[in-house]
Parts: structure tokens; C-alpha cells; sequence
């Protein structure tokens, strides 16, 4: 009797599990999924999608680069990605090196102040970056646009930076600088042969956070933009209605992100494979010996 009721509850909770698991991944990708069907829809005389399914067409997609809308916003959105993202990632590398450096008592006080900038609401930065801009008061008075725009991205992206590289700088070992010292290398050569290798992990991973970020924010863009328009802000201004190219771009980004995870993925399997490999190689050549 205990051994069927153990199983029957074995069997119950492998149940629960997977309709967990199904549940969850549901509510992932539902909503991707709908976006790639609807994309298909034929657009109503305005210009909004039809949300009523029909004989699919891929109409959308071939209008969607003569859309003046669509290409003006993604090319102001890809400008302020590549101008931000170096910025941000080579000051949050100077300021990780300086904190490293630094004792405790300024690291933690960096450290803190980054995290805060983090945890603070978008809406809360983008109300003080405007004020900021728009004094009279002091000599920073600015015009509202891309220039304050890309202030403003860098602003709130280089902590992010700062918070995914310093874990990686902070396992770092002095020895390695000193010994870079005692072969004659100068701070910049050590600082550009030695710590940026070291590094270039979380720097990738920062650039990744830091694109993401800028390409996605909406909030402070659109309280410091004027009349710049990035995908954001050119999204929200089709809030009366769900614009044709708006639901097609989406799709568009969904399925490159799947591609690039399938690719990821693929790459990740044949290290696993060749590394699995490796392992069994070595073995039998122990053995042999």
C-alpha cells in the first residue's frame, strides 16, 4: 500500500511540474506568438492592423520600409545605440577601475550610488534630467532633442554598466597588474593587454544590458526628446490605434531573437560536445598509459 501511494504521489507531482513548467512557458510566449500571427493580418484603411484573422498575406512586411515613420525611428533608435553604448561601457570600465583601486569606504559609496540610479523610478530620472536641461538658472540650459536624449540614455545606462562589470574586475588579482609592471609594461599597456581581456566577459555582457536598454526605454526619452522620435516614442504616438508596422517590426524582432537563441544555442552544444570529447580522449589516453 505505501508503495502505490508513493507512487501515486510521484506520479502527481511530476504532473504538477510540468503543468507548471507548461503554464509558465504559456504566458512567455502567448503573446509572441500572436504578435507573429497577427503581423499576417491586412492593415485597415489608417493604417492599424486588423485584428480579425483572415487569408494571411505578408503585405506588412513588404510595406513596412516605406513607412517614413518606421524608418526615421529606427535609424534615430540604432544612432543613439551606437553613440551610447561606447560611452557608457568605457566610462562604467574607468569607473570600475577606479573603485577597484579605491578603499572601501569610496567603493561602497560608488557602488551604492550606481544601484540607486538603478532603483530609482524612470520617471523620477526623467523629471530631474528635464529640469536639469531646461535651467535658466545654470549654464546647461539646452534645447529638448537628440542631443539631450543622448545625454540622458548615457546617463541612466552607464550605471547598469558599472553594476555588470564590477563583479568581474573585483575577482581580479593585483598580482597580475604588478606582474605586468615588472615585465616593463607601462599603466596604459597593462590597463589595455592585461585588465581589458580580463574583463571582456562582462563587457560584452555590459554592451548586451546597455544596448537593450537604450533601444528600449521609453519613459525618459519621452520627457527630454522634444520633437526626436525614437521607436519608443514613435510607438506610443500610435496609441489610438495598433499600427500595421508597429505589430510587423515586433515579429520581425521576435524571430531574429529566436534565430540568434537557436544559434547560441547550437554553439553552446558543440563546446559541450567537443569539451565531452576532450574529457574521453584524455581518459583513454590515461588508460593506455
Amino acid at each position: 500500500m505505501n508503495k502505490i501511494n508513493s507512487s501515486f504521489f510521484k506520479k502527481l507531482g511530476n504532473f504538477l511540474r510540468s503543468s507548471y513548467i507548461f503554464i509558465v512557458l504559456a504566458i512567455i510566449y502567448i503573446p509572441l506568438i500572436m504578435i507573429v500571427l497577427i503581423s499576417f493580418n491586412p492593415q485597415t484603411d489608417k493604417g492599424n492592423i486588423n485584428l480579425n484573422f483572415g487569408i494571411p498575406n505578408g503585405i506588412n512586411y513588404l510595406k513596412l520600409f516605406e513607412n517614413d515613420t518606421f524608418i526615421n525611428a529606427l535609424l534615430n533608435t540604432l544612432l543613439l545605440s551606437v553613440l551610447v553604448t561606447p560611452v557608457s561601457v568605457l566610462i562604467g570600465i574607468m569607473a570600475c577601475y577606479g573603485i577597484w583601486k579605491s578603499k572601501s569606504t569610496t567603493k561602497n559609496f560608488v557602488l551604492g550610488t550606481a544601484r540607486l540610479s538603478m532603483l530609482n523610478p524612470d520617471a523620477i530620472t526623467g523629471i530631474s534630467l528635464l529640469l536639469l536641461f531646461s535651467s535658466t538658472w545654470i549654464p546647461m540650459g539646452l534645447n529638448l532633442g537628440f542631443f539631450t536624449v543622448l545625454l540622458a540614455h548615457i546617463s541612466f545606462c552607464t550605471p547598469y554598466a558599472i553594476i555588470t562589470i564590477y563583479p568581474r574586475m573585483a575577482k581580479m588579482k593585483q598580482n597580475l597588474v604588478l606582474a605586468s609592471y615588472d615585465l616593463g609594461e607601462s599603466k596604459i599597456h597593462t590597463f589595455i593587454k592585461v585588465i581589458i581581456p580580463y574583463l571582456m566577459p562582462s563587457i560584452m555582457s555590459a554592451t548586451a544590458i546597455v544596448i537593450a536598454m537604450s533601444w528600449d526605454d521609453f519613459i525618459i526619452t519621452n520627457l527630454v526628446n522634444g520633437s526626436f522620435q525614437t521607436l519608443g516614442t514613435a510607438i506610443y504616438m500610435t496609441r489610438k490605434g495598433i499600427k500595421a508596422w508597429v505589430v510587423t517590426f515586433g515579429a520581425i524582432m521576435i524571430i531574429i531573437a529566436l534565430i540568434f537563441i537557436i544559434i547560441m544555442g547550437s554553439i553552446k552544444a558543440n563546446k559541450i560536445k567537443k569539451s565531452k570529447v576532450s574529457i574521453i580522449n584524455k581518459k583513454g589516453g590515461k588508460a593506455n598509459a
